[in-house]
C-alpha cells in the first residue's frame, strides 16, 4: 500500500504542473484548472485504473474529461441567466418629475407659437408624411419642410426662453 501512495506522490509531482498548463489553455483559468488537477489525482486515489502501466494518459483523459465538463456547467449557466429577467426598475421620482416639468414647459412652449406652426410640428410628430401635412395645413409639399424648421427654432426659442434678439427672458444683458 505504501507503494501506491508513493507511486502517486511521485506521479504527482512529475505531472502536476504539465496537467495544470494543460487544463489552464482549456479552461483559460490557472486556479480553476489546478482544482481539476487535484480532482484528477483524487480519482486515481479512490478508483485508479485497471491498467496501472497507463496511468499518465488515464490521469491526462481525466482532466480532459473534467475540463470539458467544466465548460459544459459555465455554457449552461450563461443560458440560464440570460433567461433570467433581471429587476428592472422605474425611473426616479426625480426623473418622473423632470419629465413632467419638461412636457409642462414644452406645452407652454407650443401655445407661444402659431396656430399652423404648432398643427405642423404636431402631425410631424404623430408620424404624418410631408404630403399629408401639406394637405392638412393647405400649402404645397415642398413648403411643409421649410415649416416644419422655422417651427422648430420657434419652438426651442420659446422653450429656451429666448426673445427674437436672441436674449433669454428676464436676463438682463
Amino acid at each position: 500500500m505504501a507503494d501506491v501512495g508513493e507511486a502517486i506522490r511521485h506521479l504527482y509531482e512529475t505531472e502536476f504542473n504539465a496537467l495544470v498548463r494543460h487544463a489552464t489553455y482549456m479552461v483559460a483559468s490557472r486556479d480553476i484548472a489546478e482544482e481539476l488537477v487535484q480532482e484528477a489525482f483524487i480519482r486515481l486515489m479512490t478508483k485508479p485504473p485497471r491498467d496501472e502501466a497507463r496511468v499518465g494518459a488515464w490521469l491526462r483523459t481525466v482532466v480532459n474529461h473534467l475540463a470539458l465538463d467544466h465548460l459544459r456547467r459555465v455554457k449552461v449557466e450563461e443560458r440560464v441567466t440570460e433567461r433570467v429577467p433581471t429587476v428592472v426598475y422605474g425611473p426616479s421620482v426625480e426623473d418622473v418629475t423632470m419629465m413632467e416639468l419638461d412636457r409642462v414647459r414644452v406645452q407652454d412652449s407650443l401655445k407661444l407659437l402659431a396656430e399652423r406652426d404648432k398643427k405642423a410640428l404636431m402631425l410631424r410628430h404623430s408620424g404624418y408624411s410631408y404630403r399629408e401635412i401639406a394637405e392638412r395645413l393647405g400649402c404645397p409639399a415642398e413648403q411643409v419642410g421649410v415649416i416644419l424648421i422655422r417651427a422648430l427654432k420657434k419652438l426651442r426659442r420659446a422653450y429656451l426662453g429666448e426673445t427674437d434678439s436672441g436674449r433669454v427672458r428676464g436676463v438682463e444683458a
